[in-house]
């Protein structure tokens, strides 16, 4: 998958759920595969297995395209680092006797992540929720009253 069909996947996911629901949504996408190449591996079918992994490798190549370097700082950065040391690591399982063990740490590592995401994107909801705009949060009260001027 290059980054094009990436970030176009990410903007197609965009379109359809408000941008973290999206990310919780691929997060859960990894999550699925990992248990099937798990499954898979313990089976020995190390062809499903590459197929899951490799799949699953993709949905966290959406997720790297999709970060905004400059504006993220250095939470982005660690983000970029850990989607790329999980896609290695993942890539790393295939054929191994160990791999379902493997598939469980990183999945767990992530399954951490997504909850996070999760818990942020509800507490979004909750804001856009309340808001009399439609679609649009208000950050606080304040921001709904006009300035006022000191005289």
């Amino acid at each position: 998958m290059d980054s094009r069909y990436a970030l176009s996947a990410y903007r197609n996911a965009n379109m359809t759920l408000p941008p973290l629901l999206a990310v919780v949504s691929f997060y859960d996408e990894v999550l699925v595969c990992l248990r099937s190449a798990a499954e898979a591996a313990e089976s020995g079918d190390f062809g499903v297995q590459f197929d899951q992994v490799r799949r699953a490798t993709d949905i966290l190549r959406v997720l790297l395209a999709a970060l905004d370097l400059e504006r993220g700082g250095i939470l982005a950065e660690r983000l970029r680092d850990g989607y790329e040391n999980n896609m290695v690591a993942l890539m790393g399982t295939v054929g191994k006797p160990n791999a379902s063990e493997c598939l469980a740490r990183i999945g767990n590592g992530l399954r951490e992540l997504r909850d996070a995401w999760r818990e942020i994107a509800s507490k979004q909801e909750v804001r856009t929720e309340a808001s009399p705009h439609e679609g649009r949060a208000v950050r606080d009260e304040r921001s709904r009253r006009p300035l006022e001027r000191d005289e």
